[in-house]
């Protein structure tokens, strides 16, 4: 995230993770994603979840009316969230790479938020999934992402080594810290807004990517 050099960190389940010292971005070589669609709980956490996140959302759309705001769900698994927000009165669609239903690519220049529901640590490499969600998005629009990172296991107490979130089995190949996801956010053409909490981080796309 900060182009300084990484070093070898752990090893989980013969998967090897590299951490930076500086900014603290914890990542493995890329983990294939065909077998996690959903991901552990899924049903379990969508129904105990959704209605927060539909009242963050809620929070970011300053004042504008629901028939006119468009979201994406991207990292969409089976479709829950979006599935709530339509129910609610909202314009969602979905989109996830690893499920043909939702496979098909966001419009560019479309939505004014954007949701990704445990997806970031998913990703690897140059990210270029937020280079998709830069062009899909109107200038102002915002982000929402919800993760967990490295600083939780340090403010909690928990060595990396034990810490459950650092579970190549699940697919999660890149756990940012708080600092490192800023960084890579603002490479992408976003700014950070006010947090909603140390899980769930909140930016705003101030331009459009080359």
């Amino acid at each position: 995230m900060c182009f300084n050099d990484a070093n070898y960190r752990l090893t989980k389940l013969s998967t090897i993770y590299w951490q930076c010292e500086w900014c603290k971005h914890l990542f493995s070589d890329h983990i294939d994603q065909d077998n996690k669609v959903g991901g552990e709980y899924y049903q379990e956490r969508n129904k105990q979840e959704n209605h927060i996140r539909i009242e963050r959302i809620g929070k970011m759309m300053a004042g504008m009316d629901k028939k006119d705001y468009h979201i994406l769900d991207f990292g969409a698994g089976f479709g829950a969230l979006m599935k709530d927000f339509r129910a609610a009165g909202y314009n969602c669609d979905a989109y996830d790479a690893f499920n043909e239903e939702f496979s098909r690519l966001p419009e560019r220049n479309k939505y004014h938020a954007v949701t990704m529901v445990e997806t970031i640590e998913h990703l690897s490499g140059n990210f270029i999934e937020l280079d998709v969600i830069n062009r899909s998005m109107v200038i102002g629009g915002g982000i929402m992402i919800e993760t967990s990172f490295v600083d939780i296991a340090k403010e909690d107490g928990v060595p990396l080594e034990d810490w459950f979130y650092i579970a190549p089995q699940n697919g999660h190949s890149s756990i940012f810290s708080h600092w490192s996801l800023d960084l890579l956010m603002v490479y992408k053409g976003f700014a950070p807004k006010k947090h909603f909490n140390r899980n769930v981080r909140n930016y705003v796309k101030i331009k459009d990517l080359k």
